[in-house]
């Protein structure tokens, strides 16, 4: 059974069982306050009745003999116009009897007044009755009191109450029917959204419609899709990233190749002359060194681990003396020339690791073509250090800016290739500076040059 139909029907049992058993108790203790609230007062004006007729008897029979026919003078005269039916018996003979066709009491007993509630069709009375013993002769004395508005006006409540009820028992089963479709609306969302995602509909969201622990629910639900859909989009990334890594590969290996063996077959059956064989080796010495740097780069890359690194406290003026005599050659030999300035700190890295970044860095700045570089270094709030490495270069597109780290990426492939590039350079450096848990970013404006940042951290 569903949620829906389970919560809809206990509603419903609950709804029906409280207004029942609320209504009956109600009825009922009004009826039974107002029926003994009703013999009170007919037990009342039995007694009154019965003092007044004991003291005209007295009165009456002062001078002489009492006898049947002068008790039910006395009797009626007591009654005067009292609405009630009474009966008076003188020894056992009956002096007065009004009571209704229908009306029978329990035998009197000496100086207790007893009542009962006699149904007589429609009618219902409360009959008082008792006996007492005035100079030897034995009196018996009886009174109904019609209280049958009281208990038709009851009835007509019990009515209206009924009526009352099959009114509110419609609204509670439409008010129930809704209730429980709107509580469990977020399940069905959730449900439908669940088969969604199990059929490969990843990017499921539900709108959360309440504030309780439903809401919760669909919150965390959408947070849990939100994830699931960043994995998958993180996967396909990957996926896409691994084929166009196998597919670059595949590229930058087969043109050296094919010039390999194009330059190798033409000097093997001596084709060409010296002078063309010279330039035809020439080739061959350029491809096989292209070939030699996108082996090295790659073996650097695949064999890099975290565990392998061994991180060393450096003081980072003393790094920069010994970046500078490396890299001013290459710098000189480009005709370009560079600045530096370092805050002076101390950093924990893998020396030869990190050196091995900013000289690859160096070297894409040289050549897209800068003249002039800026390596600075300086803490920044938090303990992090930051070294930045400026050029004046060709710089990146802004759409390219988020693949220049993907191995075999290059912004200007045939400059990359004249000075034998494979777009593998930044991909190492920026695989260095995750293991040692910081960062690359790059700002970069076409024609004006590009900024490399190097967050390397506190801890």
């Amino acid at each position: 059974m569903k949620i829906f139909l389970k919560l809809y029907i206990g509603i419903m049992v609950i709804l029906v069982s409280a207004l029942l058993i609320s209504g009956y108790l109600m009825v009922s203790k009004s009826l039974k306050k107002s029926v003994n609230h009703e013999v009170e007062n007919c037990v009342q004006q039995y007694n009154l009745f019965l003092n007044s007729f004991q003291t005209n008897l007295i009165v009456a029979t002062k001078n002489k003999i009492s006898d049947p026919y002068l008790t039910g003078e006395v009797a009626m005269l007591t009654k005067g116009n009292s609405k009630a039916n009474i009966s008076v018996t003188w020894d056992g003979i009956i002096c007065v009897d009004d009571l209704p066709d229908g009306v029978s009491h329990e035998a009197p007993e000496d100086d207790i007044v007893k009542y009962d509630i006699v149904n007589v069709g429609h009618a219902v009375y409360v009959c008082c009755y008792s006996s007492f013993e005035m100079r030897g002769v034995r009196y018996t004395c009886a009174a109904t009191y019609d209280i049958t508005q009281l208990v038709t006006e009851n009835n007509s409540q019990r009515r209206g109450y009924y009526t009352i009820y099959v009114f509110v028992l419609i609204g509670g089963t439409f008010f129930a029917l809704f209730f429980a479709m709107h509580l469990t609306k977020p399940i069905r969302y959730l449900s439908e959204a669940g088969k969604a995602i199990a059929d490969g509909d990843y990017g499921q969201q539900i709108d959360v419609i309440s504030n309780d622990e439903l809401g919760e629910l669909t919150s965390t639900f959408n947070k849990m899709s939100e994830t699931i859909r960043e994995k998958m989009d993180d996967l396909e990334l990957s996926v896409k990233r691994k084929e166009d890594f196998i597919a670059a590969f595949a590229h930058e290996t087969k043109s050296p190749m094919t010039s390999i063996i194009g330059y190798a077959d033409l000097i093997y059956q001596n084709k060409i002359s010296g002078e063309e064989a010279k330039e035809a080796a020439s080739v061959i010495m350029n491809e096989g060194m292209r070939l030699q740097a996108l082996s090295a780069k790659l073996m650097d890359i695949v064999s890099l681990k975290e565990s392998g690194i061994v991180r060393e406290e450096i003081n980072t003026e003393e790094m920069l003396e010994d970046i500078k005599a490396t890299i001013t050659p290459k710098i000189e030999a480009k005709n370009a020339t560079a600045t530096y300035d370092f805050t002076d700190y101390y950093i924990k890295v893998d020396y030869d690791l990190f050196k091995t970044v900013i000289m690859n860095i160096v070297d894409n700045s040289l050549k897209a073509g800068a003249n002039e570089l800026r390596i600075s270094g300086e803490r920044v709030v938090g303990g992090d250090y930051q070294i930045t490495i400026s050029d004046n270069g060709m710089g990146i597109p802004e759409e390219d800016l988020a693949r220049v780290k993907d191995a075999f990426y290059m912004v200007d492939k045939s400059r990359s290739r004249k000075a034998h590039g494979a777009g593998l350079g930044l991909s190492l450096a920026d695989r260095i500076m995750k293991m040692h848990g910081g960062s690359i970013d790059l700002k970069s404006e076409l024609g004006k040059g590009t900024d490399v940042i190097l967050t390397v951290p506190y801890k």
